[in-house]
């Protein structure tokens, strides 16, 4: 009995989310239809559907940018992937190429975050730099952790980088948004 219950609740909230997500998909096509493409992206204002697709677009952006510098300095200018590099090297190597990464691509995140996705004015704009690159720091932090914490775990020398370099932009990302959100930008 009790399980019916909880599956009539379940699927009445279900259906109550996709009638919100339909309300907002409308209003985020009417938006776009009534303020085109460029204003629909510098607006702070959006509906919430089209809000979130700034999110992933621009996340996913950044995220390539870093991968693409961590990845070409890790093929090229300075290796650390491919397994004729001993573990240790390649532990080393691949922190030194987030580290650089992280600069470029923390730097165009600040410029993509306070010019599209989120409100700016919290702070003066010093401040608000200085807290961008401090959260951003602690979740760069975080990522060297999960760097380490893979090459820990994965015996093998064979692909670790590539995992490492994973867990190290899902953990930044995930704390970079949030707090940038909710303690630097929106009021």
């Amino acid at each position: 009995m009790t399980s019916k219950i909880l599956w009539s609740l379940g699927t009445k909230l279900f259906h109550k989310m996709i009638k919100k997500f339909k309300i907002s998909l409308k209003e985020s096509l009417l938006f776009y239809q009534k303020f085109g493409f460029l204003q629909s992206i510098k607006s702070n204002e959006t509906p919430f559907v089209l809000q979130i697709s700034k999110y992933l677009f621009f996340g996913i952006t950044v995220t390539f940018v870093h991968a693409l510098i961590v990845y070409g300095l890790g093929y090229f200018l300075n290796p650390a992937i491919g397994d004729s590099i001993s573990k240790e090297l390649k532990l080393n190597r691949t922190i030194w190429n987030n580290v650089y990464a992280f600069l470029v691509s923390n730097s165009i995140a600040f410029w993509l975050n306070s010019k599209f996705l989120f409100k700016p004015g919290r702070h003066d704009k010093i401040k608000e730099i200085l807290l961008f690159f401090l959260i951003s720091g602690i979740s760069f932090s975080l990522g060297l952790f999960a760097i380490k914490h893979i090459f820990t775990i994965i015996e093998t020398n064979s692909s670790v980088e590539h995992f490492a370099n994973v867990a190290f932009i899902v953990c930044s990302a995930s704390v970079n948004f949030l707090c940038r959100k909710f303690m630097i930008f929106e009021k």
